[in-house]
């Protein structure tokens, strides 16, 4: 039920940061972008974005906004097209990579670290499998991987498939 009441408390968030760029709502997240192609678009960025219309809102609604979590990410090749963002004061760490619903990305939109990541995650639950289970039939260890490795390893293929030959023969081998 709490998910819901969340919902219609913060649903005016898009209407009152009536922002130049975008602004995605989900669940307990909110996501401010904006596309920068020079230097002055950087520059106006926090006014597009409105910060201070959110800090106001968040006084209005009594809420506190965890500037801990807030990251910055600037995605693409100039990496020189760069400045410092605040909200309420605090300046918002620049990161380089960021994982956000399962999955973990870079700034050059490579995935890599996420397959690793993944590879790893995939050899422990096999170890966890053959630590746990000593007599297993064919049935059984494929029921068993299936539910437990490749789920794990097919979690949004279709927005991280790898394309690299190695990253490719590491999956496989799992």
């Amino acid at each position: 039920m709490w998910p819901i009441l969340f919902i219609i408390y913060i649903n005016d968030l898009a209407e009152h940061c009536h922002c130049g760029s975008d602004l995605y709502l989900y669940a307990d997240d909110a996501k401010l972008f904006s596309f920068i192609k020079c230097l002055e678009d950087s520059l106006m960025l926090p006014k597009d974005l409105d910060l201070d219309n959110l800090t106001q809102w968040m006084y209005v609604w009594l809420l506190r906004l965890n500037t801990g979590q807030c990251k910055v990410v600037s995605y693409g090749r100039r990496s020189e097209i760069c400045t410092n963002y605040n909200i309420s004061g605090e300046i918002v760490e620049k990161i380089e990579s960021i994982q956000d619903v399962g999955l973990s990305c870079d700034n050059k939109l490579k995935f890599d670290g996420h397959t690793n990541n993944k590879i790893t995650i995939a050899y422990q639950m096999l170890g966890i499998v053959k630590r746990n289970f000593i007599y297993l039939t064919t049935n059984t260890l494929v029921i068993l991987y299936k539910s437990m490795i490749r789920s794990n390893l097919e979690y949004a293929v279709s927005v991280w498939n790898p394309h690299h030959q190695c990253l490719i023969e590491k999956l496989e081998k799992v």
